[in-house]
């Protein structure tokens, strides 16, 4: 049997909290702020000076994709062939060879191998409560992730 007692609806107000926690603390994930060793590989060849202009040139484009890519694809997905016109570095103090098309392409390839590994990106929760404005879509895409994640195959 069930005996209603004065404190039943506090248990009802702690699990609510405990679902809107749940639901609105997850994590995000961003690209970390110091490029990978893949995205940047001076050749054998190219001078000291050199080195160091093609070093700034790469993180020149590495902070193009932490501040204009990273928020238009999801970190599971794979990048497109060609780069995305957001893709770009406008700095005259690198010189003209920085937003040569050849060398946008090079770094945009560079960003493609590295992507999807693990140590790109950086971890941290946050709230988020984009889920309340629809409710219902929020929770049709949750279980559509949910029923992907336990019958995909890798």
């Amino acid at each position: 049997m069930f005996y209603r007692h004065a404190g039943d609806k506090f248990i009802f107000v702690f699990i609510g909290l405990a679902v809107l926690i749940y639901v609105s603390y997850k994590p995000q994930y961003h690209l970390r702020a110091d490029m990978p060793p893949g995205f940047f590989s001076a050749t054998k060849t190219s001078s000291l000076m050199n080195r160091g202009t093609e070093r700034r040139i790469a993180a020149a484009y590495w902070e193009s994709a932490r501040m204009d890519v990273q928020w238009k694809y999801p970190r599971e997905s794979t990048l497109p062939f060609d780069p995305p016109v957001e893709f770009r570095v406008i700095a005259p103090a690198l010189g003209s060879e920085a937003s040569d098309p050849a060398t946008r392409l090079l770094y945009w390839h560079r960003l493609q191998e590295v992507w999807l590994l693990p140590d790109t990106w950086a971890r941290h929760y946050e709230w988020n409560f984009g889920w309340a404005s629809d409710p219902t879509a929020s929770g049709a895409q949750w279980l559509k992730d949910r029923f992907d994640r336990l019958f995909a195959f890798h």
